[in-house]
C-alpha cells in the first residue's frame, strides 16, 4: 500500500499560526505512516518560514492535497487548474476561519472578507467534496466534517511545576498580534489594574498593538498610540517561530483571545491548545464557554465572565487551585489532540 503523502497549500507565514501547525504535522508525520510536505506551487511563503516547512516542488509528489483557506482566497486560476494534478477525490478543504455555510457578521467582521460568502462556496464546492471546520459538530453547517486541524503541542511544562507567580518574569502575558482584538485586550488591562492586589508585571509580544496599523486591515489592527506604555504594558516584538508555548509559560496568566467572529461561529484556535502545553494558566474570555467540549467542565474555572477583576485577582491569589485543575485538562487534551492523533484523524479522510 502506498504511504499517504499529504501535500498543504495555503498562505504561510512565520508568526500565522497555520505554519507552526504544518510544522508540526511534518515533525510526526513518519510515526504518524504518512509523509508531509508544503506545495511551493500552490502556496504563498514570505521567505522566512521558507527554512521551517518541508518544501515539495512537483504536485506530483503529492497522494493527497489539503488546501488551506484563510482570510483569503489565495489561489489563481491558473494555480487551480494545477490542482487537478491530484483526482478531486483525494482534495481536501481545510476551512479554520468557517467560510463554507451561512454568512456570520460581528460587528465589522465577517467570515467572507473582501470576497463574498457566494464566493467561497462556489470556490470549495469546484475544489473539493471534503470539507473539514475546526467547529464543535452540532454547530457543523451541512456538507461540512468536524476536523481540529490544530492539535496541542508537547506539554512544555505541566502547570503544577511552573514556579510561583512571584518568580516568573510576568505576571500576565498576551502572544499574539493586535487582529480584531484591541478591546478585549484593553479592558483586561483594566480588569488587572483594578484586582487586588493589582497585576502589573504586564506584556503583549506581537504585531500592532502600538504603532500604525496594517495598511490593508486598518480596522482589524486599530490601536491607541501609547495606550500600552501609557497603562504599564510592556509591548514585544512576536516571538521567534517554534517559541510560542515556551513564551507563553514566562506569565503566570495567559489571556485566550478569540477573533470575536471566530468565537460566535464556535470555532478553535492554536491558542486555546497552545496556551494549555504552555501551563500558564488560561484566563478565557466570556465567549469561550463552548470550550466546555475541549476542556471539559472545569472550563468554568477559567471564565472571566461577568467580573473578570475578581476572576483575575484568584487566579493571582490561589494560583494552586487553578493548577491542580489545569495539569489535569492538560493530560487529557493532550491525549486526545497531540499532533500524532490529529494527523491520523486526517488520514480518516483520504479515499
Amino acid at each position: 500500500m502506498t504511504t499517504p503523502r499529504f501535500l498543504f497549500a495555503g498562505v504561510f507565514h512565520w508568526n500565522a499560526g497555520s505554519s507552526h501547525m504544518i510544522a508540526e504535522y511534518a515533525r510526526v508525520a513518519s510515526a504518524a505512516g504518512c509523509e508531509v510536505g508544503v506545495s511551493s506551487q500552490l502556496s504563498r511563503l514570505d521567505g522566512t518560514v521558507n527554512a521551517h516547512l518541508p518544501l515539495v516542488d512537483d504536485l506530483t509528489w503529492a497522494t493527497h492535497l489539503a488546501l488551506v483557506f484563510e482570510s483569503r482566497q489565495f489561489l489563481s486560476t491558473q494555480q487551480r487548474e494545477l490542482c487537478e494534478a491530484v483526482p478531486r477525490r483525494r482534495r481536501i478543504i481545510l476551512d479554520p476561519d468557517g467560510h463554507w455555510g451561512p454568512y456570520v457578521t460581528a460587528d465589522l467582521d465577517d467570515n467572507a472578507g473582501t470576497d463574498t460568502i457566494e464566493s467561497w462556496h462556489k470556490l470549495y464546492a469546484d475544489l473539493s467534496d471534503v470539507i473539514l471546520q475546526p467547529r464543535l459538530a452540532e454547530r457543523l453547517p451541512d456538507g461540512a466534517e468536524f476536523f481540529s486541524y490544530f492539535g496541542m503541542p508537547d506539554i512544555h511544562r505541566l502547570a503544577t511545576d511552573l514556579p510561583t507567580p512571584q518568580s516568573l518574569p510576568y505576571e500576565l502575558q498576551y502572544v499574539g498580534a493586535n487582529w480584531w482584538r484591541w478591546n478585549t485586550m484593553t479592558s483586561l488591562v483594566r480588569a488587572a489594574a483594578a484586582a487586588e492586589p493589582p497585576i502589573e508585571r504586564i506584556r503583549v509580544c506581537g504585531r500592532w498593538w502600538t504603532g500604525d496599523p496594517h495598511p490593508d486591515h486598518l480596522t482589524a489592527t486599530a490601536n491607541e498610540p501609547g495606550w500600552m506604555r501609557d497603562h504599564g504594558v510592556e509591548v514585544a516584538p512576536p516571538v521567534p517561530f517554534g517559541h510560542v508555548v515556551s513564551a507563553m509559560a514566562q506569565a503566570a496568566i495567559t489571556p485566550v483571545l478569540a477573533r470575536p467572529l471566530l468565537a460566535r461561529m464556535e470555532l478553535l484556535t492554536p491558542r486555546m491548545f497552545e496556551t494549555l502545553a504552555s501551563g500558564s494558566i488560561p484566563a478565557l474570555w466570556p465567549d469561550l464557554g463552548y470550550l466546555s467540549a475541549l476542556y471539559g467542565d472545569d472550563v468554568e474555572l477559567f471564565l472571566l465572565n461577568d467580573d473578570p477583576v475578581d476572576t483575575l485577582a484568584r487566579m493571582t491569589r490561589e494560583p494552586a487551585r487553578y493548577r491542580e485543575r489545569l495539569a489535569a485538562i492538560q493530560r487529557r487534551v493532550h491525549e486526545r489532540f497531540n499532533y500524532h492523533a490529529v494527523l491520523a484523524e486526517l488520514m480518516r479522510f483520504t479515499r
